[in-house]
């Protein structure tokens, strides 16, 4: 029997009969983000926030089956929100400019995890089953000290029946 290590829960037993599966790649363009983001222009190499959110999308919410019900035009819309969130906080979010004297101040909020962009925020509003804000909260409870206690239910008897009301 193989085991694997999880953070949260210590060791699982891996079922070996079941085959992984194989990272196909990222599910978005660079023509996606910057449909997403229309201010990132053409010279902007997109391949590192492109491959963040693939990282992202494929360990944590394709690969452990968070997102098993997605379909990939929905994988490929939260990938792209992702990568302009993750584009946005490489160069930073833009507080202020001015004309006149051409400054520019420009924040970058490191706590704030994904809802540190506006990017961000739709990708955990696309991720319906709320894989990317189970994340958030694990790391942020890591961060605190405290430890997730998951709870599991099995059912041994009959299917109960649904109340209507």
């Amino acid at each position: 029997m193989i085991f694997k290590y999880h953070s949260q829960t210590g060791f699982e037993s891996v079922d070996m009969s079941v085959t992984p599966p194989i990272d196909p790649g990222p599910y978005t363009t660079p023509e996606q983000v910057r449909q997403v983001n229309p201010s990132i222009s053409l010279e902007d190499d997109l391949t590192m926030p492109i491959m963040s959110a693939h990282a992202l999308v494929w360990n944590s919410i394709v690969a452990n089956g968070c997102g098993e019900n997605y379909p990939e035009s929905q994988l490929a819309l939260i990938e792209a929100w992702l990568a302009a969130h993750f584009q946005q906080v490489q160069t930073g979010i833009i507080t202020s400019e001015s004309a006149g004297g051409a400054s520019q101040s420009v924040s970058i909020v490191q706590e704030a995890y994904l809802m540190n962009t506006l990017f961000g925020q739709q990708a955990m509003l696309l991720d319906t089953n709320g894989c990317l804000a189970t994340l958030m909260a694990e790391i942020d409870d890591a961060k605190q000290g405290r430890k997730r206690k998951r709870v599991t239910f099995n059912w041994l008897g009959k299917q109960c029946p649904r109340r209507r009301g």
